[in-house]
């Protein structure tokens, strides 16, 4: 038993937790962000006898039921003798029981951080038990690269962890996307997939993973014995079925015979490489390096092309040092800079590689190569260059230009725009200010190429270019970094307009469309911001943290903005918030932030021929008082600036949430909607109105106060209110959602989970929380016409929050064909810009909207 495993469901305090232990010569054998995680996987590392020297849990602020759950199993015999520490955020009398009937258990405050290692000392006086023991020396490495897939966190680790300590390189994913995406970006010998995942099943993953190039060799692992399973996975490409209640020793026994195969294959491979390399060379410069990049041949056209009478000269010579030590323009180029130096040392592949080498007399020559590695028996031995002279194909300007642009945009590349940005740096250094890097992910651009063709994805990526290109300033840098990502640099930009001025870009990008069938819609995109300023560390640094910041702009739900700041840039931090928390509190005050209402129409009161369809004060409502159908509508907010423009919320709430304005500015636009609603006359149809709620509002027992005393006083039937929260949000306690959801349905109000199926936590919100409405994520609803998946997806949904007695409601919908996919999924309601886009909540006559007959 050794080592030391970490329960902690917040991200700073695990790092928090990994620095006072690493300060103490300590690192964590594990770490899980969940309670029942942990549960799992102390059941499989004892199943695996790798059982721990020690637990560290933190308890959340409110006793949770999946953390007495955890205690609760500590108490049992097979984990009774294993020491416990618990990091609390105060006493509580509970645990405190706990540990004394325990017994080999303490409890340190989050305040009192430093004395953890003094704690982990008297709890485990054998500091031997605190450090995860050394896998055997005698193991040596299998050469044999694994993608373990499974949906449980606990088995992907406990596998891991077994596959490991045999010699296996490991790299685990928890979905049959992640599994594809990592396959994408990595080689893998061998594929282990669990059938049952949350977005497929696991002869889709094998069917779709054998058609790549290289594909790996794929199994099966399952808990139960299905014929049906076994069948598909083997007709699907697997070629062997494991069952993960079987001894370890024989699923060992299964991965070393698997492994001998693919090493025989592999060494038939790389016999055929280098016969192959060989036999291609005719006519080319060919030689060969060993695994430090030093020449072992050369073949006399090789010889020919450099200027070199003989291979004495070059034999047992650096490659790099004698070949290719310098960029066209003669600028030196550090060994481990170099992309053929890299793939000589970690022996990568390169096919079509355009660089300068040098010959014998000093003078350039372009050159385009390729890098074939070789392996004899699963060893490494070094690779062959086989290259080309092309400097007469290519100008020296042109070749420039390619080497710094790309060909399909015209747009700088990413090596060249990480330069921009390392000049501009220098710039900021020498004369402060700041500059943006702004990160430009396109969303679900691959169904875009799917549904429209690759050409015309291409034609878009050029007008798109263009579309930004023109908003360009003299210093100002756009390129393409890959793909479907692009990245702006912005000079001299002021921090209190950051945010308007990058969530301006991405709604330019909705000038730009694409075409569905006949349905023509807008681009969006996820963006990321990070600022530059004279204490950035880097170029690479401030596009890294850009990058994470789009990451998180995606996960928000597309086509947002998103700003990262690091930990070193609170100066910069409080900048942008002090100026913010003036301009909410401003516009507040001011009365400058507008309320907009959308429809939200049932579908069974629009009809199912188009030319039908009826528009009332613009919106296609086509329904009447007395057909007795409930109408919904949303209230939308904008901002108004000073200079009158309007300020999307996707600006301007991630930076009340960052002031922790969130609740004030929930409560104001409550206030305002009952004000309203309390003045309407002679609506003829049921209707209620959709408000958004924000994760710190639900947290906010003083919110909850304010909120049912604003409806008392309002006179405005509860059941007029639907508040929605959003699936995608890291809700902080279900509980204390649950209990804040409940108080308000108790005078009446309801309840909407928005964005559903954007994140993991979907089920487990849709499961925990009284809710009575569930709104389809719109990406999901607007693909329905050119997606079968989506199409199931939805329908799914649907089928799934019915059964639970919930009405479901589809966003997005921008046309006809998108309604009628809908209407087709069972969904009850429907929204979007075909039916109505967002108006000014004032300018709506709702008695109207609804005539008699």
């Amino acid at each position: 038993m050794s080592g030391i495993l970490v329960v902690e469901r917040s991200t700073t305090l695990s790092h928090l937790l990994r620095r006072t232990l690493a300060a103490a010569g300590l690192t964590p054998r594990s770490e899980l962000a969940a309670y029942l995680d942990a549960i799992d996987h102390l059941k499989h590392s004892a199943e695996l006898k790798q059982d721990y020297g020690v637990l560290v849990v933190g308890a959340p602020a409110r006793l949770t039921r999946d953390f007495l759950a955890l205690l609760e199993y500590l108490n049992g015999e097979a984990h009774r003798a294993l020491p416990v520490l618990l990091m609390a955020h105060e006493q509580n009398a509970e645990v405190d029981t706990w540990i004394k009937r325990r017994g080999n258990a303490a409890t340190v405050l989050w305040t009192q951080f430093s004395r953890i290692p003094g704690a982990l000392a008297q709890l485990v006086p054998d500091a031997a038990r605190l450090t995860p023991q050394a896998t055997v020396a005698a193991v040596p490495s299998t050469g044999i690269r694994i993608l373990f897939v499974d949906d449980s966190q606990s088995v992907r680790l406990a596998y891991q962890q077994l596959l490991e300590r045999h010699g296996y390189a490991v790299v685990t994913a928890g979905t049959l996307a992640e599994a594809e995406e990592t396959s994408a970006r990595e080689t893998f010998d061998l594929a282990i997939v669990d059938y049952f995942l949350p977005d497929g099943n696991g002869d889709e993953l094998c069917a779709r993973l054998s058609k790549i190039p290289g594909a790996p060799a794929l199994a099966i692992i399952t808990g139960t014995y299905r014929e049906d399973i076994i069948v598909k996975s083997l007709d699907a490409g697997a070629i062997e079925c494991m069952f993960k209640n079987e001894a370890k020793e024989l699923f060992l026994a299964r991965v070393k015979t698997l492994s001998r195969q693919i090493q025989m294959q592999k060494s038939v491979e790389s016999e055929r490489q280098r016969l192959d390399g060989i036999l291609g060379s005719v006519g080319d410069g060919v030689y060969g390096v060993d695994q430090a990049g030093v020449i072992t041949f050369i073949n006399p056209t090789g010889l020919r092309l450099l200027g070199y009478g003989d291979e004495e000269a070059l034999i047992g010579q650096p490659a790099h040092g004698i070949i290719h030590y310098a960029a066209e323009d003669g600028s030196a180029i550090e060994a481990s800079e170099s992309t053929l130096g890299r793939a000589y040392l970690e022996g990568n592949a390169l096919k079509g590689h355009e660089t300068v080498f040098w010959r014998r007399d000093k003078s350039g020559m372009t050159v385009e190569c390729s890098v074939l590695p070789l392996a004899i028996q699963n060893r490494r031995q070094g690779s062959v260059i086989v290259f080309r002279d092309i400097s007469e194909r290519k100008s020296a300007d042109s070749l420039r230009w390619e080497l710094t642009h790309d060909k399909l945009t015209g747009l700088v590349n990413a090596r060249h725009f990480t330069h921009q940005v390392a000049q501009e740096l220098q710039r900021r250094r020498e004369s402060g200010g700041y500059s943006s890097i702004l990160y430009i992910d396109l969303d679900r651009f691959s169904a875009i190429v799917d549904s429209a063709g690759v050409a015309a994805s291409e034609k878009l990526l050029v007008e798109i270019a263009t579309v930004l290109g023109k908003r360009l300033r003299e210093l100002d840098v756009l390129a393409r970094i890959e793909g479907d990502r692009l990245a702006l640099m912005l000079s001299g930009v002021q921090l209190e307009n950051l945010f308007p001025l990058a969530d301006s870009f991405r709604e330019q990008l909705h000038q730009c469309t694409y075409e569905v069938g006949s349905v023509r819609r807008p681009v969006t995109a996820s963006i990321g911001v990070a600022v530059i300023s004279r204490d950035t560390p880097s170029a690479e640094y401030v596009v890294e943290h850009s990058r994470l910041a789009c990451r998180m702009a995606k996960q928000r739900g597309r086509d947002q903005t998103e700003i990262y700041v690091g930990e070193h840039d609170a100066r910069i931090a409080r900048e942008i918030e002090a100026g913010w928390t003036e301009r909410l509190r401003q516009a507040m005050d001011q009365e400058r932030i507008v309320l907009l209402v959308q429809p939200i129409v049932p579908v069974a009161a629009l009809p199912q021929r188009e030319t039908a369809v009826v528009q009332r004060q613009g919106w296609r409502v086509n329904g009447s008082g007395t057909q007795g159908q409930e109408y919904l509508f949303e209230i939308l907010i904008r901002m108004v600036g000073k200079d009158g423009q309007l300020i999307s919320p996707g600006v301007f709430v991630p930076l009340a949430e960052r002031v922790g304005m969130m609740p004030k500015l929930d409560l104001w636009v409550l206030n305002r909607l009952l004000r309203y609603l309390s003045g309407v006359r002679g609506v003829k149809a049921p209707v209620a109105f959709h408000v958004n709620l924000s994760n710190m509002t639900l947290a906010d027992p003083e919110s909850l106060k304010l909120i049912e005393a604003a409806i008392r006083t309002s006179g405005v039937p509860a059941r007029m209110l639907v508040f929605e929260i959003t699936e995608t949000s890291e809700l902080t306690s279900l509980h204390v959602a649950r209990k804040f959801i409940s108080a308000l349905k108790k005078l009446g109000c309801r309840f909407a989970l928005d964005d559903f199926g954007t994140g993991f936590s979907s089920f487990t919100h849709l499961r925990h929380l009284p809710v009575d409405f569930v709104k389809v994520e719109g990406s999901f609803v607007q693909g329905m016409p050119g997606s079968d998946l989506d199409r199931k997806m939805v329908g799914s949904i649907t089928q799934l929050a019915q059964s639970l007695k919930l009405k479901v409601i589809g966003e997005h919908v921008d046309s006809f064909h998108t309604l009628e996919a809908l209407r087709a999924s069972g969904a009850d309601y429907a929204q979007g810009n075909y039916l109505g886009e967002p108006r000014p909540l004032r300018s709506v006559d709702f008695a109207a909207l609804f005539p008699h007959g």
